[in-house]
């Protein structure tokens, strides 16, 4: 299971704590598989990880504006995007599918956080570090 490095770091030391926060939420999930989990355990971490990437793609796209960051709107799409799919995740979630909803988030976040921010984050990284 991928973890966050310093070589994921995009220079903003609040969004690092926020990336570091969302493999925090991956490794909760990937802690979850293949057990005996209820629903309401799953639902709760459900609940975090909506409510946090809300949190973060609305801070992240605040720097985003400061910064005069290019791209914003295509980071923006993107972000919305992503937070569809695990809200579409979220609501899929019965007792009889927790298992495979907690596969099907697993992977979706272990192939979308890295990537996320290795090629898209790592663009703002020169507007929102001062080093443009």
């Amino acid at each position: 299971m991928p973890a966050w490095t310093e070589s994921l770091s995009v220079g903003v030391p609040v969004l690092d704590e926020h990336h570091r926060h969302l493999f925090h939420l991956l490794a909760t999930l990937d802690g979850m598989a293949g057990g005996s989990v209820g629903q309401d355990a799953v639902r709760s971490v459900f609940d975090d990880l909506n409510g946090y990437i809300a949190y973060h793609f609305a801070e992240e796209e605040a720097m985003m504006a400061r910064a005069d960051f290019p791209f914003l709107e295509l980071h923006r799409h993107s972000h919305q995007t992503i937070a569809m799919r695990v809200a579409d995740m979220s609501a899929e979630l019965s007792m009889a599918n927790v298992e495979r909803v907690i596969r099907e988030l697993h992977d979706f976040l272990v192939g979308w956080l890295v990537h996320h921010i290795e090629i898209e984050d790592f663009e703002y990284r020169p507007f929102l570090s001062g080093d443009k």
